[in-house]
């Protein structure tokens, strides 16, 4: 699972790409509405979403002081002038009713979801505001389990490699033992919010399959996930905090090391990862760009026996 410790002072990271993300998330509530965030209305669930709200308005104005104020009931975004008044009664308020999840969407850069363990042992998603996840959708995975929802994914090596090991970790999981893990994927299209270069957002089953092959290097991007997993105290329920960093390749590639050491892990690639992750449609131009890159670097005296002190994931 790539799992490491987390300091809390990197649960919630904002960068300077913020405005673009808070403007990009209003417009994907506006335009797509539920679509995008849902929190069941079962007690434990709807109690965890303001759980999470509480977290936050704790969290902001400590850390982003500059830009969040905590207030009696809740917490002042100073840079979009935005007020958010977290209280229950507020919340369920007939005719004011804001989901929680949508207004904790509103608050970071990003995409939430937190998952409930039910009477069979299992953890389901139950609540979550996926806004800019590129390449799934919140209402494709609302109500499935852990395992329905990486099988329904194709997510190689699930069964064989990761399923018993995801599932006792998550019944071990602690509030008090935070953790956090990364990922990367290709895109072959600028959109950070939904590729569609893998068909449109509201067709039924989104695909690789259908995006252009080769296309020019400037249309490819590095997308790299950040996730915080943690247990809210008092729900109980497994908070996941989905950190999108997403930059274009020719931005990347400038990056001492970077070229050779993203060509390598490519080419490490099995068939299984390589089907999941849409090498077949961006391979050849990647890799030859990349590759020419890195001889550029070396030919420009690269040190290659410095990479171990340089390496930082997932660069």
């Amino acid at each position: 699972m790539g799992l490491r410790t987390m300091n809390w002072d990197e649960w919630i990271e904002l960068d300077n790409h913020y405005p673009r993300f808070h403007a990009d998330k209003k417009r994907r509530i506006e335009e797509r509405g539920s679509k995008c965030f849902h929190t069941h209305p079962s007690p434990q669930v709807f109690d965890g979403a303001v759980e999470l709200l509480e977290e936050l308005c704790g969290y902001l104005p400590e850390r982003y002081p500059s830009m969040f104020r905590k207030t009696e009931h809740g917490m002042v975004n100073l840079f979009a002038d935005e007020t958010f008044d977290i209280r229950k009664d507020v919340l369920t308020m007939n005719g004011n009713r804001e989901d929680p999840m949508q207004m904790a969407a509103r608050m970071v850069q990003d995409d939430l979801a937190i998952m409930f363990e039910k009477e069979d042992g299992q953890m389901y998603l139950l609540a979550g505001a996926v806004l800019l996840a590129g390449f799934w959708r919140l209402q494709d995975k609302l109500g499935m389990s852990l395992d329905e929802i990486h099988y329904s994914g194709d997510v190689p090596g699930y069964h064989d490699k990761l399923r018993k090991g995801m599932n006792n970790f998550f019944r071990r999981i602690k509030p008090e033992a935070p953790v956090k893990r990364n990922n990367y994927f290709l895109q072959v299209d600028e959109d950070l919010a939904w590729s569609y270069s893998i068909g449109s957002e509201d067709a039924g089953e989104p695909s690789w399959d259908t995006a252009a092959a080769n296309r020019a290097i400037e249309h490819h991007y590095f997308r790299s996930e950040c996730q915080s997993l943690r247990r809210l105290p008092r729900s109980g329920g497994v908070l996941f905090t989905i950190r999108t960093y997403f930059h274009p390749i020719t931005d990347i590639a400038e990056e001492d090391y970077v070229p050779g050491r993203l060509a390598s892990s490519i080419r490490s690639w099995g068939d299984d990862v390589s089907k999941y992750k849409g090498k077949a449609k961006y391979g050849d131009v990647l890799l030859n760009y990349l590759d020419k890159k890195h001889e550029e670097q070396v030919a420009n005296g690269l040190d290659l026996s410095r990479e171990d002190e340089c390496r930082a994931y997932p660069y």
